[in-house]
């Protein structure tokens, strides 16, 4: 899964890296590459990731200086479950 990122302003750049680094995450891919060009992303694009909830490091691509390959965090497979609150005293409380 790749993201190519030319031609977008920084803001909207960084919008559609997050939501895809998010996408990633929960479809448990663990690997993404991330086009960035040359230009004022690149400079920043390692503050992104230091940023992201969602990846762990990133590194420059050999010889494509203009490519990041970006490891993700793992999911967590098992989502934990919750017992149910019980609200009926605490509307009680507030409806007497």
């Amino acid at each position: 899964m790749a993201l190519d990122l030319h031609g977008l302003t920084v803001h909207n750049a960084w919008q559609k890296y997050r939501s895809h680094t998010q996408l990633c995450y929960y479809n448990k891919i663990k690997k993404t590459i991330v086009i960035t060009g040359h230009g004022i992303m690149s400079k920043e694009f390692m503050g992104w990731v230091n940023a992201d909830p969602y990846a762990i490091k990133c590194e420059q691509l050999n010889p494509n200086t203009g490519a990041w390959r970006v490891h993700i965090r793992k999911s967590n497979s098992h989502p934990t479950r919750r017992e149910p609150v019980n609200l009926l005293q605490l509307y009680k409380k507030f409806h007497k």
